[in-house]
């Protein structure tokens, strides 16, 4: 049975074949902006990645970060204006401590951050309109707590609320903000489950997906933990989520998504002193994927980037080795990839894949590798 468009039919509007004279539809195209707090600064430069491409969405899906900068798009707001908003913030603007309920409550406190002062920052940035008043249809994720399923706001039933408390519920941190409370129920932060949400955008019958993901590094390395209350959320948080992000790009990604992956996840969740670098990060990643992407370069025209030759070739392989003198053969590559990219020996495991056309580049082999014997390439 074919499944019900979660919002109203809009058809693309016709665009005209250069090599046939012929109009065809334009396809219908999903925007997906991932989780990643201050790393989704590299969701602007997606954006003007796509201005500069001529590419346009019918449909915005965000999560946490990618649920703000989503809805500030789909309001109306210009790449330019949104990049100057963002560029104002301030970490002390976001985040107070929740101090007097601590001294009254102890640890009975709902959260170690004034969920109400992230509430009125929002509020002086996102739009002034509801869901069903925006230019471009939109949805962002959140975590029911008592039953641990999943809303979209922007769906049926659920497009009442306003902007700003569907992007707190989706931005809500677990135990770093109070929960959004509706109808009896507590919301939180969608990237404990689904930080890159292609399985509700297939749901929306698009032609193409264009998503962004947050969690990929340069290389691997092991990131700084503090045995702090707070590092020690956020990091159990972030493996949580590498996890899900892994499982869920194995399972979702197809012909028709041009997956986006700025190496952004080196910088810290809330690092606001670099976002000139990972909006740079963000739209030069943004131009090679959806000029070289098989889903995305045909709409494309040549010529529009200075410097970027066409027909752009893909980066279509990631390249593994393992150091032969590291590994123990433990088994743990062989385990965790879904494309077969390697074989356990009694001793050490060999790779099968050199040179793995299947690889989603979410770096579980090196991470989950106990030795560091695993080295990955051309990311």
């Amino acid at each position: 049975m074919r499944r019900r468009r979660l919002f109203p039919v809009t058809l693309p509007l016709p665009r005209l074949d250069p090599s046939s004279g012929v109009l065809r539809r334009r396809p219908r195209i999903v925007l997906v902006l991932g989780g990643g707090a201050m790393r989704g600064m590299a969701h602007i430069g997606v954006l003007r990645a796509l201005r500069t491409l001529g590419l346009h969405y019918d449909a915005i899906v965000g999560t946490s970060i990618g649920s703000l900068i989503g809805a500030m798009a789909a309001g109306g707001r210009s790449t330019d204006e949104i990049e100057a908003i963002i560029r104002q913030l301030h970490k002390e603007e976001y985040f107070k401590l929740n101090t007097l309920k601590f001294l009254l409550q102890g640890v009975r406190a709902p959260s170690l951050y004034q969920g109400e002062l992230f509430k009125r920052r929002l509020s002086e940035i996102l739009p002034k309109t509801s869901f069903r008043e925006l230019r471009v249809p939109f949805y962002c994720n959140a975590v029911r707590l008592e039953t641990g399923g999943t809303v979209f706001w922007g769906t049926k039933e659920f497009d009442d609320l306003s902007l700003i408390d569907a992007v707190y519920s989706s931005c809500a941190l677990p135990g770093i903000f109070e929960p959004y409370e509706r109808d009896g129920f507590s919301y939180m932060d969608g990237g404990m489950v689904d930080s890159v949400p292609l399985r509700f955008a297939k749901t929306l019958q698009p032609d193409v997906i264009i998503a962004v993901d947050l969690s990929i590094k340069g290389i691997f390395k092991a990131p700084a933990y503090k045995n702090r209350v707070v590092n020690t959320m956020l990091r159990a948080f972030e493996i949580a989520e590498e996890v899900l992000v892994e499982q869920h790009l194995h399972m979702h990604v197809d012909y028709r998504t041009a997956l986006i992956q700025p190496k952004v996840a080196h910088l810290a969740r809330f690092d606001f002193d670099h976002v000139e670098e990972v909006v740079r990060r963000g739209e030069e990643e943004a131009l090679a994927v959806l000029s070289s992407h098989a889903a995305t370069r045909d709409l494309v025209e040549c010529g529009v980037v200075e410097g970027l030759a066409c027909p752009v070739i893909p980066r279509d392989f990631a390249s593994v080795r393992i150091d032969p003198s590291a590994c123990i053969g433990c088994g743990m590559c062989e385990a965790v990839c879904e494309t077969d990219a390697f074989v356990a020996g009694p001793e050490r495991a060999t790779v099968r894949k050199p040179l793995n056309y299947e690889c989603t580049r979410d770096h579980s082999c090196a991470r989950n590798c106990p030795t560091g014997a695993i080295a990955l390439g051309n990311l």
